[in-house]
């Protein structure tokens, strides 16, 4: 059948016309999987005396605005993104050309946390942001109306603490009664939580400063704080900055955290076309990182101006993924937990995080990528 607005052109011979067709059944898939037109040859005598005979005009620019293809009407998509490494496979798939292959046209909006990202989505600044678990933790206990459509990132040993030598840090039992610079309501907090207490330290026993991530830095260096608790990039630029003077202290290689695409709960729910276009470009991102992953990486760190070590660095405790895992579920709530219990909530009890993610578009778009149990 001959669909509308397809791919003409005249073979400029004035013998035959390029005609593209494809059949309306034609499946779509969801990788790297090129479509493909049907071609055929049409006598350009043929198309012509049809036109003459049924009245339309025969000069060849008019004909060809006739039979040309009307320009495809993008659907427009707002993305608040942060200078994480996570956020690369959205930037990956515009790079690449894949959101508009799924008929989008997507907007990126800078911050510097996913706190900030998420933020804006909730305020209604823009449609979906990138963002790691805490934010979605906190927005839950708060009762946002928050909603995770898919997990695009895992990284372990990306956070961590970094600390001035001179500031007489050694060891983690050290940071004791130190001034810490963190971002509040952030996963650099709840990994500072975590790190103390392998030396049997609360976070009531140091002093926090709230910085945000691009604070951090100039805060250390200058003696404002005496350890900073972040992620990358800001974690291996501070440390590389300090030099020798640099004591850093990382996650757990078994200590996982996820870095989501999330939005308000009544845009998923009334979007979900939208969001299984952005699902299939991801998902064809992640198969081009898979497939030449030192290419990737390049693009992604140019097109989010960020230092191609972060990923030569890094790269074996980095995994961009597109998926909705039991794991996500397990973290949200120990985080839950932990904030209940640090009085950072005024809930006191863990929510049912399920009612936060909204697993729909991903099982529409690959079903065995969502292993969450109900």
């Amino acid at each position: 059948m001959l669909l509308p607005n397809e791919p003409s052109a005249f073979d400029g011979g004035g013998k035959n016309i390029v005609v593209s067709i494809r059949s309306a059944s034609t499946e779509e898939h969801v990788l790297d999987t090129p479509k493909r037109n049907k071609i055929i040859l049409v006598p350009a005598a043929l198309i012509i005396g049809l036109v003459v005979a049924i009245g339309l005009p025969t000069n060849w620019q008019k004909i060809h605005a006739w039979i040309a293809p009307r320009p495809l009407q993008l659907q427009k998509l707002s993305l608040a993104v942060n200078p994480y490494p996570g956020s690369g496979l959205p930037h990956l798939a515009a790079a690449k050309g894949y959101f508009a292959d799924e008929g989008l046209e997507v907007s990126f909006q800078p911050y510097t946390s996913g706190r900030d990202s998420l933020k804006a989505s909730l305020e209604k600044q823009a449609d979906l942001a990138t963002v790691a678990d805490m934010p979605v933790m906190y927005a839950t206990m708060k009762k946002q109306p928050v909603a995770i459509v898919a997990t695009i990132f895992t990284a372990s040993r990306s956070y961590g603490v970094v600390a001035r030598r001179s500031s007489g840090v050694v060891t983690l039992a050290d940071l004791k009664d130190k001034i810490i610079g963190v971002t509040s309501g952030t996963d650099g907090h709840f990994v500072l939580g975590t790190l103390l207490a392998r030396d049997r330290l609360l976070l009531n026993q140091v002093k926090l400063e709230n910085l945000a991530p691009e604070e951090m830095q100039a805060a250390l260096l200058s003696g404002k704080v005496d350890a900073i608790s972040t992620w990358e990039p800001w974690l291996g630029a501070a440390s590389r900055a300090l030099g020798t003077e640099a004591v850093e202290f990382r996650s757990d290689p078994g200590f996982v955290i996820e870095f989501n695409l999330a939005g308000r709960a009544d845009w998923v729910s009334a979007n979900q076309g939208k969001i299984q276009s952005l699902l299939r470009a991801l998902l064809r991102a992640k198969h081009f990182v898979d497939e030449k992953p030192k290419e990737a990486h390049e693009l992604i760190a140019a097109r989010m101006k960020i230092d191609p070590g972060t990923f030569s660095t890094g790269a074996a405790n980095y995994r961009f993924v597109v998926q909705l895992e039991q794991n996500l579920l397990i973290t949200l709530e120990d985080q839950a937990r932990w904030a209940i219990q640090n009085k950072f909530s005024d809930q006191t009890v863990v929510p049912n995080f399920l009612n936060a993610i909204d697993m729909a578009a991903l099982t529409a778009v690959q079903a065995n990528a969502v292993k969450i149990v109900r």
